[in-house]
């Protein structure tokens, strides 16, 4: 495939949109490209730096979550959230004249490029004060940051692998930070994904096992990597590295599945950093997005953006004893005088009825793990099924212990739908029914004119168009499908 080439930083700068600040400022905790890191001190300031630029309302305190959710069919955007980001994820007002992207191009770029920052002055020996421990740790850091950005890219800009074989357009791939004078080249999904793999691959035996709130360790990005193999096919891998990694935290009991009777509590407010949580996105009365975050606009008493869709309600009402139920609940709005289903993942403080700016947001959970490793047993094949199962049943059985899942009824279909129950407001439906070639159905109910009725990997809004500055740096690089360059 023909290589086409364009000034990523030039362009990132213009396509930012919200952010407004991917080269011109850079939060206080941050490293800029002609700032020194030369001390253990600079290091970790560096490194928290790239956290603090992750907890941003254009990458993971809002819009990586909004896009994974209202683009499916379980949660849809409000008619009086016309406005929102969610909003225009939901009805997909996508072109290269206003890509809507939220910030998910330059926040991720903005983030790599400062990752890149401390893995040179690390590589380069600049730092004189510290053990190789803490550099090695530091170091595996900045990696796993880097491939979950570019895994987030990927599957934002990029088709899913399984339509093509990874074939078609990603996103352009660097290893070290960029200037403006760099012309980095647009990889395939399938060369995007060798390079995450490769970038977790490294990172891992350089992180602690250690807990680290609030940070990736070696768990995190070990369930990252098993979520990354799944995204494009490598289903022996994605089973192997999921299976193996559950059963070494059964061992040592470090993080462990919440049970049915505490199952609703690990959501409350002062339940951060829980057991399941192998990374969280974490907040503060100091440092948080205020009403712009995701707890705000999902809460009702917030801006109730976001709503559950008729369809997800009716499907979890189905089995009545399914613990995850208490996370739902109706309210009537007294514009139209109709009950409306919210999720109630992220709660206030000290009530269900009162919204919180600082609500932790989880990027990595172990339940997700154990669905990784079922749906990457059953298409692995015949000698990792049973196995598959048990996860499956695990998070099944915990929901409701009368409905247990038997070989004949475990299929591809039914953990999808254990997905959405488990999963549902945490950024993943949309990927999963997308990545498997699924097409999600959005009309009646509550759903709102303007928005596609279906949606699958045909249709050529299922991902993002690159916006229209980038071509002024490089006419001839092609557009996603049906986009226009203008």
């Amino acid at each position: 495939m023909k290589k086409y080439i364009f000034t990523l930083l030039a362009a990132a700068v213009m396509t930012t949109g919200c952010t407004g600040d991917f080269l011109d400022k850079a939060p206080s905790d941050s490293v800029t490209t002609d700032e020194a890191i030369t001390s253990l001190k600079d290091v970790r300031t560096a490194n928290e730096g790239l956290y603090a630029l992750m907890a941003s309302t254009s990458y993971y305190n809002a819009s990586m979550f909004l896009y994974g959710d209202v683009k499916g069919d379980d949660m849809q955007a409000t008619y009086w959230s016309s406005g929102y980001t969610s909003y225009k994820y939901y009805v997909y007002e996508h072109s290269a004249q206003s890509p809507n992207s939220g910030g998910l191009w330059g926040r991720p770029y903005y983030i790599i490029r400062n990752a890149y920052n401390i893995l040179s002055a690390i590589d380069n020996n600049k730092i004189q004060d510290a053990s190789a421990e803490q550099l090695q740790n530091y170091k595996g850091q900045a990696l796993a940051i880097i491939a979950l950005c570019y895994f987030d890219l990927t599957r934002v800009y990029g088709y899913p692998y399984a339509k093509d074989n990874g074939q078609s357009w990603g996103v352009p791939i660097v290893d070290h930070a960029i200037g403006f004078d760099e012309f980095p080249e647009r990889k395939t999904v399938a060369e995007c994904y060798d390079f995450i793999i490769s970038q977790l691959k490294t990172a891992i035996p350089l992180l602690s096992s250690a807990k680290d709130d609030g940070h990736i360790n070696a768990i995190a990005a070990r369930a990252l990597l098993s979520r990354v193999y799944l995204y494009c096919e490598k289903n022996e891998e994605a089973f192997q590295e999921a299976s193996s990694l559950i059963e070494e935290l059964k061992a040592s009991g470090e993080y462990y599945l919440a049970t049915r009777d505490n199952y609703i509590a690990q959501f409350d407010f002062g339940n951060k950093f829980g057991p399941e949580a192998l990374f969280q996105i974490a907040n503060t009365t100091s440092s948080n997005p205020g009403r712009d975050g995701l707890s705000f606009m999902l809460h009702w008493w917030g801006y109730a953006a976001v709503a559950l869709t008729e369809d997800f309600a009716a499907f979890m009402k189905q089995d009545p004893d399914d613990i995850r139920n208490g996370l739902l609940a109706s309210y009537l709005n007294a514009g139209d005088n109709k009950y409306y289903d919210v999720l109630l993942k992220y709660p206030g403080e000290n009530s269900y009825d009162v919204p919180s700016f600082e609500n932790n947001y989880t990027v990595l959970r172990l339940s997700e793990v154990y669905l990784i490793a079922a749906e990457a047993g059953l298409k692995a094949g015949a000698s990792h099924r049973a196995q598959a199962l048990e996860y499956l049943n695990a998070i099944v059985e915990r929901g409701n212990p009368e409905k247990t899942v038997s070989d004949s009824e475990f299929t591809l279909d039914r953990v999808l739908d254990e997905r959405r129950k488990e999963l549902v407001g945490e950024g993943h439906r949309y990927f999963d029914m997308l990545r498997n070639g699924k097409t999600m159905y959005r009309s009646g109910g509550k759903h709102l004119q303007g928005t596609p009725a279906e949606v699958n990997w045909d249709y050529f809004k299922c991902v993002l168009p690159i916006d229209r500055t980038q071509f002024t740096f490089n006419p001839d690089m092609p557009q996603n499908p049906g986009y226009a360059k203008d």
